[in-house]
């Protein structure tokens, strides 16, 4: 027969167990029911001046261009850079990164592209910030080699293609789902490792010194 304490163990983790369980489900119908985000993007190609026509242009200046895009990018990002956009009617957040051909931690910059993205809450200010980003790289792109004396036929260039669109990332339900439930898992063992450590220390604090010994049983002293 089960004891009074310990039928008091299990309803406290019943409890746990279903007050854990309606939280997940809360988060999920909460996550399920946020509007979706809306992102346009395109690649963004860095070319050579118009007169660079030689075969092994490309493999000389290549580096070149790299470095353009990384500077470019860097100057897009900046707070200057992301201050003309909203002032020119931008809502949306903008990012351009150069395309890495390996992962994060060994990134492998080693093509004169650029990937341009703007996502946002709104579909409209999706677009209308992708247009004014996209104005506003190619005249920071050709003003800088302005200043710096660089003919209009010696420019490098930007060329922005494979636009996507604005379309809407809603995300996976199903990692969505997974991700809650490893998380629930993650929760109800943490609560009731917690429970008994609890239970253990009741025990302990509730034990009278000496009850383990039987009488007679402590050893005779010299």
């Amino acid at each position: 027969m089960k004891s009074p304490e310990e039928t008091r163990r299990k309803r406290v983790r019943l409890l746990a167990l279903v007050a854990v369980l309606v939280l997940a489900a809360g988060l999920r119908n909460v996550i399920a029911s946020s509007p979706p985000t809306y992102l346009e993007s395109a690649t963004v190609v860095f070319s050579l001046p118009k007169s660079q026509t030689a075969p092994n242009a490309y493999i000389i200046f290549a580096s070149s261009l790299i470095t353009s895009g990384e500077a470019m990018s860097e100057i897009m990002q900046s707070p200057q850079a992301q201050r003309k956009i909203r002032e020119a009617g931008g809502t949306a957040k903008v990012s351009l990164a150069l395309v890495n051909l390996y992962d994060e931690e060994y990134p492998n910059y080693g093509v004169p592209l650029a990937t341009l993205t703007v996502s946002s809450l709104d579909a409209a200010g999706v677009h209308r910030t992708f247009a004014i980003a996209s104005g506003l790289l190619h005249r920071l792109l050709a003003g800088l080699q302005s200043g710096v004396g660089v003919r209009p036929h010696n420019r490098i260039s930007a060329q922005i293609i494979g636009d996507t669109g604005v379309a809407a990332q809603p995300g996976s339900p199903k990692r969505v789902l997974a991700g809650l439930m490893i998380l629930a898992l993650v929760t109800v063992s943490a609560l009731w490792n917690a429970l008994d450590r609890r239970n253990a220390r009741r025990q302990c604090r509730g034990r009278a010194p000496g009850a383990g010994y039987r009488a007679g049983s402590l050893p005779e002293l010299g």
